[in-house]
């Protein structure tokens, strides 16, 4: 059938990925930010940006460095696609925030195709054409923000290359506090400075406490999950990237908070906590940056959010 002229608008939500204790393993959906694709179908084959507005306007608009042009060309191409697209990318999410915004554009590019192509696509494939686009940004194939994007909620991200999803319970009552600093941190080099070497007892440790949140997810347990949120192989490495970070964590847990660390790569920062905990804990890792000089934004928003989808 041909599609030429067809126009579809798809949105994709920010995530955090890692949830602190899963580094390139966990992530989860976020309700209050996102980026949006509108797409429309044309008779020659090549896909184009036409426009990028919203927060960020300052992004490559060639394929192989765009993640959500890259994610079209993925599909074209396997799919046998003969016609093009031209996209308006409209940005909520800031560069740098540690809130998925490329994996977000991935995401809603590749929903968006989807329908306006008229394809059957599989969780499986949808995931696969996401990350190709997150590459573009990351330059690796790590799905923790990519899947949570696609898919909502809390999953867990199995195996390398282009893993397996499972969607983790998020307990009743569980909420993420969620602080974005006025700072830049870039996915890509923030990996580089990470060591290739784990010492066999941050190892051990490490694994207990994902196999226990984990555990603790499905058991409800949230004094399991309170012991087991931690990271003590990425986080210490990266701390020193977000000026008041410790103080942040510390303020958070101080005043209930299950867990705290940062988002992705930071500098953004999350904290899960129980419902009636959280506008307290809102104002005491604002407040606590506000002391080190870093004004911030500051939202609550559901673990168990909804992931991309197709808008009227």
């Amino acid at each position: 059938m041909n599609a030429t002229g067809t126009t579809v608008t798809a949105f994709a939500p920010a995530s955090v990925g890692n949830v602190g204790v899963g580094f390139d393993t966990l992530g989860h959906a976020l309700d209050f930010a996102g980026d949006r694709v509108r797409l429309t179908v044309t008779e020659e084959p090549e896909i184009r940006l036409d426009a990028i507005t919203g927060l960020t306007t300052d992004l490559p608009s060639d394929t192989a460095s765009n993640t959500a042009l890259r994610a079209l060309t993925a599909i074209q191409k396997e799919c046998g696609i003969s016609e093009g697209a031209r996209l308006t990318l409209d940005k909520g999410i800031p560069l740098g925030s540690g809130m998925g915004g490329s994996a977000a554009s991935a995401a809603a590019a590749v929903t968006a195709a989807a329908e306006a192509w008229g394809l059957a696509l599989s969780d499986q494939q949808r995931l696969r054409f996401a990350l190709e686009g997150e590459m573009a940004a990351s330059g690796a194939l790590h799905a923790d923000n990519v899947a949570p994007s696609l898919f909502g909620g809390l999953v867990l991200c199995e195996g390398a290359g282009y893993p397996h999803v499972t969607r983790i319970p998020v307990p009743t009552g569980i909420v993420c506090v969620f602080v974005h600093p006025d700072l830049e941190v870039y996915t890509r080099s923030a990996r580089n400075m990470l060591s290739a070497q784990v010492s066999l007892s941050d190892h051990v440790s490490q694994t207990q406490a994902i196999a226990g949140f984990i555990a603790g997810c499905f058991r409800s347990d949230l004094n399991q999950i309170r012991r087991c949120l931690k990271d003590v192989i990425i986080e210490p490495q990266r701390a020193g990237l977000v000026p008041g970070f410790r103080q942040v964590q510390a303020a958070a847990m101080s005043n209930g908070a299950l867990g705290a660390s940062l988002s992705g790569s930071g500098p953004s920062i999350f904290a899960w906590c129980e419902t009636g905990r959280a506008a307290e804990i809102q104002a005491c890792m604002t407040e606590a940056l506000h002391v080190e000089g870093v004004s911030c934004s500051a939202w609550v928003s559901a673990v168990d959010a909804a992931g991309a989808r197709l808008e009227d």
